[in-house]
């Protein structure tokens, strides 16, 4: 019975015929394995024999008509780095054969003493020692994967930052077709968060349009996405595979399942990859290597979203819910920066309530917070697209900037302003104006100067608000009027 249950592949490169002969008759008398061999007289012909067939293992003599010595070797190391080469060296060369192993030669065999059983050997331990090499190689290429991975959950806090280096390297690690990260709501909702390539994304998905935003509350990216799925992926069916990685029609899906504190794991989203190939098997310490990553990529989320709470909440105004004035600056410089690049325009709104102090005097102050509540609340409504921001600027202020908007398109967002908080008549008894909440606004609108501070909006809108205030109260002025 031979060791090897298939027939081994053997390429000799030798040019002297009773060698050859000898080769042969030793090759097909042993029992370890079956063999098929080929042979070439010249360096030349042997390496366009390799170009176009596949081996298991070479046997090359060193001294060849056309190349010789550790030359001979490299050459055929060039075309076929992977195969494991034997050389065949005299007895008076074993310095040549000892300088092939330090070149990388599997191993050497002196012609004068070969015998069956010894170059049977030969091959097979090359064989393991080569495939030992190739898994030990792949192991170590897998450590620095997942190290560069780790390094980036170390080194960085932004989620898409995170997922888009996971897909991209392990599309490239596995050669794969497509790997994609998506969302998973429920078993009929998800949503693709990164792929790779990139140009795989569905070019007509529905998109959300909150860029420059950062992180929400949960540490998900909430930059521009699609939300469909990738028709091409094949996707089974979420219920069936939350209990783990499940591999089908080339393509293997693995769960992304974070552990929250005191809670079950609940599954997150998945690892797709996805092969050409839908006969492929995958290997176990693919699979295995993936749930690991996924696992990783658990972490990652959870310390995103810890982050993204934090930010949240150092950013938000704890009465009224919205973003607070340190937000606002920070808002108002980043927009202004990329305004200035496209030469846009930028507008910004500033609100006062009139008669606040009156209003907390008749209501009281706990009444007053929930006036103000109700106020940001308004104001939340009157922001229609997601790059707007709404923010307190200060006590009973508030502030609308409105990125991408003219003048004109300033004006009409007060106006609605103005129309719901008509609508909403909050009760106001102590106000000489109205019977009910009314506002003061002022407002401004230019294209930003990179050599001009954002501060130059905020008192233009500001200047424009104490005309509207010293004009009596509840009405609206614009700088440029």
């Amino acid at each position: 019975m031979t060791f090897y249950q298939r027939r081994l592949h053997v390429l000799l490169i030798e040019d002297q015929q009773c060698q050859v002969e000898l080769l042969k008759v030793l090759l097909e008398s042993q029992s370890f394995f079956a063999v098929q061999l080929q042979v070439t007289r010249t360096l030349a012909q042997g390496v366009n024999r390799l170009q176009s067939g596949i081996f298991d293992t070479i046997l090359l003599d060193l001294f060849l008509p056309d190349g010789q010595g550790i030359e001979a070797l490299r050459t055929v190391q060039k075309f076929a780095p992977h195969i494991p080469i034997i050389v065949l060296t005299a007895a008076t060369d074993l310095n040549m054969g000892l300088a092939a192993l330090q070149k990388g030669a599997e191993d050497y065999l002196v012609k004068e003493h070969l015998r069956e059983s010894q170059i049977a050997k030969s091959i097979l331990y090359a064989l393991e020692r080569k495939k030992a090499r190739r898994e030990l190689q792949v192991q170590i290429e897998r450590e620095r994967l997942m190290a560069r991975i780790l390094e980036e959950i170390r080194q960085s806090l932004d989620l898409s930052v995170i997922l888009q280096t996971t897909v991209d390297e392990v599309r490239k690690f596995l050669q794969a077709d497509q790997v994609v990260i998506y969302r998973c709501y429920s078993p009929r909702a998800s949503r693709i968060l990164v792929a790779a390539p990139s140009s795989s994304l569905p070019a007509n998905g529905d998109r959300r349009h909150i860029p420059e935003r950062g992180p929400d509350s949960n540490g998900e990216p909430t930059e521009p996405i699609p939300c469909q799925t990738i028709n091409s992926l094949r996707q089974l069916p979420l219920d069936e595979i939350t209990l783990g990685p499940r591999a089908k029609d080339g393509v293997l899906i693995i769960p992304i399942r974070p552990q929250k504190p005191h809670q079950e794991d609940c599954l997150w989203g998945q690892l797709v990859v996805r092969v050409g190939d839908q006969k492929r098997s995958w290997l176990p310490w693919e699979i295995e290597f993936l749930c690991h990553l996924s696992s990783q990529v658990a972490i990652a989320i959870q310390q995103s979203a810890l982050f993204a709470q934090v930010h949240y909440l150092a950013n938000m105004d704890g009465l009224t819910g919205i973003a607070n004035r340190r937000y606002l600056d920070h808002f108002l410089e980043q927009q202004w920066q990329k305004l200035a690049k496209h030469h846009q325009y930028l507008s910004l709104i500033l609100c006062d309530i009139d008669f606040f102090k009156q209003y907390n005097d008749t209501y009281g102050h706990l009444e007053g917070d929930e006036c103000l509540k109700k106020v940001a609340n308004l104001l939340k409504k009157v922001m229609r697209r997601g790059t707007d921001l709404t923010a307190r600027y200060g006590g009973e202020e508030f502030a609308l900037v409105l990125p991408q908007t003219n003048k004109q398109g300033c004006q009409n967002v007060v106006i609605h302003l103005q129309s719901v908080f008509k609508q909403a008549q909050i009760p106001h008894r102590s106000s000489i104006i109205q019977p009910y909440l009314t506002l003061s606004i002022g407002s401004a609108t230019m294209v930003p100067l990179p050599n001009v501070p954002p501060k130059q909006l905020i008192d233009w809108a500001d200047q424009a608000l104490f005309k509207a205030k010293k004009a009596g109260r509840n009405c609206h002025f614009s700088f440029a009027d």
